[in-house]
């Protein structure tokens, strides 16, 4: 019995040797690497126990500040910018019609001269075409002379035919019947030069057609002209065009596809302006016509715009110029039952902002016309729903909106946006984002899917108002 309990003495006392020899038999460095490795995981563990519980702050409420106007139904003319420049309705050159030496010029044919109907403007060396007109003067008269022979001779040889007693009727060569048809010819013939050189003679007189300027001279005095030989390019000043070119959309906006010339009733008014030494000035012109085709090049259409009392001065204003580069505004049909909003309240071309129950959110939208100020939408808003002007980031759709003091009604004429910061009125916990373009800043791309009617996006988290910038954003 002492045996077996040395035995059992001997198997307890090889067990730490046994363990011992299994730590020996491990590599040095292994076992270096797994002291670390429970070093290190019961400080870990230590500093888990030891933590403080984190406390929970809530998340804040944005608040943004925006201006809003009232979306009501109501018509609005269609009214496209265009560009162009002033031509005169009748313009040309005059030419000499005779040749000669210019031998005087009046006062006024100079470069930017005015002249009036039937003005002598240039006199050519009339000596040549007096000497052929009396020539052919004195032709003229020897033909005359020669016809009234001739029919003095014819009414002699019927009577002589008849004294004979001759009762049939005398032959044609009898009464000198060819005889006195060869002197009419001559005589028609003698007074043909002669009145065409009268006309030569007249034609050494270059007259104003019309009430003009000159917009250039081509001739001098004491130079030599031919037949066509220009002589100055004039228009006429009694009224001045301007082509205005437009596209195709804003050619059919207008009405002008149903545009009758004819019609007095149906005018598109049409208002040009220019400036000129600082001061902008503006004339009333209407629409006479328009192009038959469109440019295929660029595809627009011209439209011709008659300007009334172009060289008036009696409104304190210059008189317009030929080939003066004036801008214009036409104006077409109206639209109506239509919303008109700000375009600077259009987001991406697609969606707006709205305040509904105090929220933002994102209404997609249908753009029938926009022009450089408003645009037109037939559907998409409610009567009176407020649509937000301020420029908003794309992400702050679902946050609380604080209206400003004034809200617009209708809007033809809207203010800039104010953006400056405001004191916040709500709890602690909220943010107000005085700066919505730039006030808060999302993982999320700035490009969304515009949102249907009802859906919001949930609104950002911002743990500081801090972090708004000051400066505005522009969309």
């Amino acid at each position: 019995m002492s045996s077996d309990y040395n035995l059992n003495i001997e198997e307890e006392s090889n067990k730490p040797n046994a363990l011992a020899a299994i730590l020996l038999a491990i590599p040095r460095k292994v076992r270096i690497v797994l002291c670390i490795v429970l070093v290190t995981w019961g400080i870990i563990a230590v500093l888990g126990a030891l933590k403080p519980e984190a406390k929970k702050r809530p998340i804040p409420e944005t608040v943004v500040r925006v201006d809003v106007v009232s979306a009501t139904r109501s018509t609005y003319p269609i009214i496209v910018s265009a560009n162009g420049t002033i031509e005169a309705e009748t313009r040309g050159n005059l030419v000499a019609q005779i040749s000669g030496e210019i031998v005087a010029t009046a006062n006024s044919f100079k470069t930017g001269g005015t002249f009036s109907k039937g003005e002598v403007l240039i006199e050519i060396d009339p000596r040549d075409f007096q000497a052929q007109a009396s020539q052919s003067l004195a032709n003229l008269s020897r033909a005359q002379a020669n016809y009234r022979s001739e029919q003095a001779n014819a009414r002699q040889a019927k009577l002589d035919w008849e004294r004979l007693g001759n009762t049939e009727p005398a032959p044609d060569l009898v009464l000198r019947k060819p005889q006195l048809a060869a002197a009419k010819a001559e005589l028609d013939s003698a007074r043909a030069v002669y009145d065409s050189a009268q006309l030569n003679l007249s034609r050494t007189k270059i007259t104003a057609p019309y009430d003009g300027r000159i917009i250039q001279r081509s001739a001098v005095l004491g130079q030599y002209l031919t037949v066509g030989s220009p002589i100055a390019e004039v228009f006429k000043i009694d009224g001045v065009e301007v082509r205005l070119p437009i596209s195709q959309e804003e050619f059919s906006q207008l009405g002008l596809d149903a545009f009758d010339p004819s019609n007095t009733s149906d005018e598109f008014s049409v208002v040009i302006f220019s400036e000129i030494g600082g001061q902008r000035n503006q004339w009333n012109a209407k629409i006479t016509r328009t192009n038959s085709t469109f440019d295929i090049n660029t595809r627009q259409i011209d439209v011709i715009a008659e300007v009334d009392n172009p060289f008036s001065q009696g409104l304190n204003q210059p008189p317009l110029k030929i080939g003066q580069f004036v801008e214009a505004q036409i104006t077409g049909r109206a639209v109506d039952n239509v919303f008109v909003i700000p375009n600077k309240s259009i987001r991406e071309g697609s969606y707006v902002y709205v305040v509904r129950d105090d929220k933002l959110a994102k209404q997609g939208i249908k753009i029938l016309w926009q022009d450089d100020q408003n645009a037109l939408l037939a559907d998409g808003l409610s009567d009176n729903e407020l649509v937000v002007t301020t420029s908003l980031n794309s992400t702050l759709a679902g946050a609380t909106a604080k209206l400003s003091d004034d809200v617009q009604l209708g809007t033809p004429a809207l203010a800039e946006s104010q953006t400056e910061p405001v004191a916040s009125d709500v709890s602690s916990n909220n943010t107000e984002i005085a700066n919505p373009a730039e006030g808060i800043r999302s993982n999320k791309g700035a490009n969304q899917t515009v949102a249907p009617q009802d859906e919001q996006t949930p609104p950002p988290a911002s743990t500081d108002a801090s972090s708004a910038p000051n400066t505005p954003a522009s969309q």
